[in-house]
């Protein structure tokens, strides 16, 4: 075909044009939940994020929100965007890739034979050059049609374009990716041109650059050995084996060495010019950089100089590898920038080792280590941390970054797969540790029960099934775990399921009459192993056409999926679905499945071979449609619902009402990632409250977090607190000791005061001399000045009139983190400052009394020095609520973005936060019929239901409390009809949990078959209690058809 090239660009563009409009189409508006309002934040501010870091993202990051003009609201959408193009890029890379490789794939189907000496395939005698072949019109319709199938179908997946539509480093990285090996494929077109080797360098750049985005990118370096050693070697069994160890030799150098010794040498010389021999502060990292460059200048001179290619080519790739790494300097300049967010604060290259090795996250043991019920019998501090002192002209050591944990040897060996005991969500590690790998719990788990949790957890559970979701289709978005705690099977959350009734029916019970929570869920995709099926053809076919090729594009596969699953080696429990890390494999299988178009049509070739080409070129063309329609067409059909956030905004809608929940100047307390990161996104970004002072909970162990405290953020004054920030500093009062010496209380103030004191009698020495702060008792008062809590302004003259005159608690367990500590600090010291709220006061009662004084405002809870008596009101509730503040904002403020309408699809995150913000109205309007507002109430109960309506957040048993307020109120018709809704919807789920018959599947649903007697039950109760009879008889009649009783 004449301007194959020209045609293969225009379509390649063609489908990028598509996948961008798509992917920009159905981008969030704002930031999403996770991670993503933090790497928002600290993209459009330069500001520094979690370990390791992500500095090329942020640059990028920071560019696009450029294009926000000046509108805070739109940077999100504006970093949105950029993930959806750097995606829309992937796809355009990966329809070149596949292009180039159907191209040599059709080119074997017509030019080689099978050798029956050799039992491999070799050129005919009459074959032409494969990198000058040129295709027919026919076969580059067919090359065309693969590519176009191969990368609409990755730009369908369900993991990819969930990544693609989000401000988060995974749509980059898969850029990285894509870009990275397309340019491998693109030199071995080139190979034995002069100047080919630019194409290695570029390659190293790209590495250097996606270093700055996430690691992930490093493991397309085995494939580009072998593209190497194919092109340029001839092959054999040791040559083979040499490429194996060559590509995990440049990938550990690039992991372990290069990665964390550039720094690791530039801090050592640093502490020792600055320590030992009296330089001023950097001038050992300069030093160090200085010797570096020197050095390569050096490298390349000689080896030009000697003609030695290959040391020449090898030095350039360090450099340029180096130059695209370097982005990582930029957060040392925003960290002694002391941005508002600055994690770890690395402001030299000593901190900035630590940060990149996440030594905060500890390690995970892979080849030999613990396993789950090894007894921890040492622990030592590991890897000192310095901090510069410019009093002192020095670092000074302050604690440690982490620390080396020894186990019983007994219950150590070799692979330990089970290695966590710890729990998320309130589920244990070692539950389901027993029930993935069948081991009992008592002695130490053998090998074979390693691998039977690696074989059916990490590679089933945790791969295997997101590989299903994304080609053969998805059960739902409900978060599963595969069995239940007491080792039934759970057929209900996250499987996978095909479409094809008999398959499904097999594994996961009936299909029919499913109930609206599971009918209606929007991830809920079918795609009848179609994709799956396309892509085996295309990985038969290169196998047996191009083993070379399909060996390379396998080698993708595994390190990009399998390779990462024993990397991280991950525990039983996650809090999340974690299919986004394993990305770049489905990635390598929709090249498959584009060389599936080519496969099939090969079994056409004897009927085509004597064929005029206008019928060939119809034919492939035929076939290509078909393949179209089968696959990307049912992919995006089927995954269009749950993958449109045009219309979602609820991570910032939530985020801002948390904030517009607080009083001005008010310190707001979060505990997890979504309690977090919204806020983040909303004060940082959009500017919402600037007022308000955010603290983790979870960070605040971290000097990092609590050092901006003592400055002024915004329009955030710094706070008044006890312990100063020398004290809070690295390695000080990371655990406080509480000693039972005084019985009486003891004024919080007072043990602060205590515990920051210099005195050596407030301190306890360890037996390796260090000294220990501790609290002489555990019993604390808080003495109420209520003239001070007069003029603050915080409190009406009702309140203080509540207000005891000592507020008095206990201290639980044998001390405080430091995290505890700050937030004691802050309570003692702020109380008649700035107002004090809580995201969920639930998880710091062990050292404050925080259940006991706070009260609901709007969606969050402040500390209160007095009790509310409307607490006893609210359904048992152990909180009290400012009806009128709640009601104002509740009713007049909030803003809930378009959950209403149905437009925007609610994911799991959304469904959560909403089942909370709708129990939210219902409490309120408790809390006003406790005040005879019964008008008040039943406009606080219809503002609920209209922004969370049953049509889209189905009603559930908390929604039952919305029929109790309704009667209490009068207004009998809207109780019942909460009461028909939330019968009807839970009659649906027992009558289909009732229609399993085999045994395991019933086991299963035993959880879940009580939790709905009782929601029944419940709304029996109160239908019985009000007289609504048409209820109490429909569900009178359900109990005697299923035996239950009343």
């Amino acid at each position: 075909m004449r301007n194959y090239k020209l045609w293969n660009n225009i379509i390649g563009w063609a489908v990028w044009l598509i996948a961008s409009i798509v992917f920009i189409g159905t981008a969030e508006r704002a930031a999403s939940w996770w991670d993503c309002g933090e790497y928002i934040s600290s993209a459009s501010q330069l500001m520094v994020g979690h370990p390791p870091g992500a500095p090329t993202f942020q640059l990028l990051g920071a560019i696009a929100s450029i294009f926000a003009f000046g509108d805070p609201a739109k940077v999100g959408f504006m970093v949105n965007c950029m993930s959806a193009l750097c995606s829309s890029f992937t796809i355009l890379f990966l329809f070149w890739s596949i292009t180039m490789l159907a191209r040599k794939l059709v080119f074997r189907f017509n030019h080689t034979t099978h050798d029956a000496k050799t039992k491999r395939r070799i050129l005919l005698p009459d074959a032409p050059d494969a990198s000058s072949w040129i295709p027919s019109l026919a076969q580059s319709i067919l090359i065309f049609g693969s590519g176009i199938v191969g990368a609409l179908a990755y730009t369908f997946s369900d993991s990819f374009w969930f990544s693609a539509v989000e401000g988060e480093v995974y749509a980059m990285s898969s850029f990285f990716t894509a870009v990275t090996f397309w340019a491998i494929l693109r030199w071995e077109t080139v190979a034995d041109q002069p100047h080919n080797l630019r194409w290695i360098i570029l390659i190293a750049f790209m590495i250097g650059l996606a270093i700055g985005v996430h690691l992930l990118n490093l493991l397309v370096i085995p494939a580009i050995v072998f593209v190497i050693y194919y092109k340029k070697f001839q092959p054999s069994r040791k040559r083979f084996w040499i490429s194996i160890l060559l590509s995990v030799l440049i990938l550990g150098l690039t992991l372990w060495v290069i990665i964390p010794w550039t720094v690791k040498l530039a801090g050592y010389i640093e502490l020792f010019c600055v320590n030992s021999l009296g330089m001023p502060f950097n001038i050992g990292t300069i030093l160090f950089f200085l010797i570096l460059i020197a050095a390569l200048v050096f490298g390349l001179r000689y080896a030009q100089k000697h003609q030695r290619v290959i040391l020449h080519t090898s030095l350039l790739c360090l450099c340029f590898l180096l130059i695209g790494y370097s982005t990582f300097i930029t957060l040392v300049i925003r960290a002694n920038a002391n941005v508002p967010l600055n994690q770890g604060e690395v402001k030299n290259a000593i901190s900035l080792l630590s940060y990149l090795n996440r030594d905060q996250y500890g390690s995970t043991p892979l080849v030999y280590g613990q396993f789950y019920n090894a007894q921890l019998i040492e622990v030592e501090e590991a890897n000192p941390q310095y901090v510069r002192d410019d009093s002192t002209g020095r670092y000074e050591q302050a604690g440690y970054s982490s620390q080396k944990l020894t186990y019983d040897p007994d219950h150590c060996g070799l692979f330990p797969r089970m290695w966590s005991s710890m729990q998320s969500g309130g589920r244990p590690c070692v539950t389901y540790n027993k029930i993935w790998s069948g081991h009992d719990g008592n002695e130490r788990p053998s090998l074979g029960e390693n691998l039977r949790y690696l074989w059916k957890y990490q590679l089933g559970w945790m791969y295997g099934r997101y590989f299903m979701w994304n080609f053969v289709g998805r059960q739902n978005d409900i978060m599963g775990r595969g069995y239940n705690t007491d080792g039934s099977i759970d057929v209900l959350h996250g499987n996978w399921i095909s479409g094809i009734k008999f398959i499904d029916e097999m594994r996961l019970g009936p299909q029919d009459n499913l109930p609206r929570y599971l009918k209606e869920n929007p991830a809920r995709n079918t795609f009848y192993f179609l994709p799956l099926i396309l892509g085996l053809i295309g990985l038969f076919v290169q196998s047996r056409y191009d083993n070379r090729n399909s060996f390379i594009v396998f080698l993708l596969f595994f390190m990009t999926g399998l390779a990462i699953v024993l990397y991280l080696n991950q525990p039983s429990t996650e809090p999340r679905e974690r299919d986004y890390a394993v990305v770049g494999s489905f990635y390598a299988f929709a090249i498959w499945i584009g060389l599936g178009v080519a496969g099939l049509s090969h079994a056409l070739n004897k009927w085509l071979k004597k064929k005029p080409e206008t019928v060939k070129a119809v034919t492939y063309t035929c076939l290509s449609v078909v393949c179209l329609l089968a696959v990307p067409t049912l992919m995006a059909q089927q995954g269009w619902d749950d993958h449109d956030r045009s219309h979602r905004t609820s991570a910032r809608d939530f985020g801002r009402n948390n904030l517009e929940s607080c009083e001005p100047n008010a310190i707001l307390v979060s505990d997890g990632d979504n309690d977090t990161y919204p806020l983040w996104y909303n004060l940082y970004v959009e500017k919402v409250r600037p007022d308000v002072r955010l603290v983790n909970s979870m960070l605040a162990h971290s000097s990092w977090h609590i050092q901006p405290l003592f400055r002024k953020i915004y329009e955030s004054e710094p706070f008044n607190l006890s312990i100063s920030s020398k004290n809070y500093g690295g390695g000080k009062n990371e655990h406080v000791y509480i000693q039972d010496q005084i019985s009486s209380s003891l004024e919080a103030k007072d043990v602060l005061d205590f515990i920051n004191s210099d005195n050596p009698q407030s301190k306890l020495r360890a037996m390796d001399g260090h000294t220990i702060s501790f609290s002489p008792g555990r019993h604390l008062k808080l003495t109420i000045d209520k003239e001070r809590m007069r003029a603050s302004g915080l409190y009406t003259e009702e309140e203080i009139a509540r207000t005891p005159d000592v507020l008095r608690w206990d201290l639980s367990g044998d001390g405080l983190s430091k995290s505890d500590l700050i937030l004691l600090d802050l309570v003692a010291n702020n109380l008649y400052d700035r107002p004090i709220y809580f995201v969920s006061p639930y998880s710091h009662n062990s050292f404050l009394p925080a259940m006991e004084q706070s009260q609901v405002e709007g969606m969050v809870y402040r500390f209160v020095p007095f009790k509310n008596d409307n607490r006893f009101a609210l359904g048992g509730g152990s909180n009290g609520i400012d009806t009128k503040r709640t009601f104002d904002l509740l009713v007049n403020k909030f803003c809930w973005g378009e959950i209403n309408s149905g437009k925007e699809k609610l994911d799991p995150e959304t469904r959560a936060w909403s089942e909370q913000a709708r129990h939210q109205y219902a409490t309120l309007a408790m809390g006003l019929i406790a005040e005879n507002k019964t008008d008040s109430a039943i406009i606080a109960l219809d503002k609920g239901l209209y922004f969370f309506p049953d049509q889209v957040l189905e009603y559930t048993q908390h929604t039952l409390l919305y029929a109790d307020a309704y009667f209490r109120c009068g207004a009998k018709e809207k109780g019942e009809a909460i009461l028909n809704s939330v019968a009807d919807n839970y009659i649906q789920r027992l009558m289909y949990y009732n229609s399993f018959r085999r045994p395991k599947f019933q086991r299963g649903l035993r959880g879940e078959i009580q939790e709905t007697i009782n929601t029944l039950g419940s709304t029996y109760y109160i239908a019985q209690q009000y007289g609504i009879k048409e209820v109490a008889d429909k569900l009178s009649l359900v109990f005697d058809q299923h035996g239950i009783q009343r």
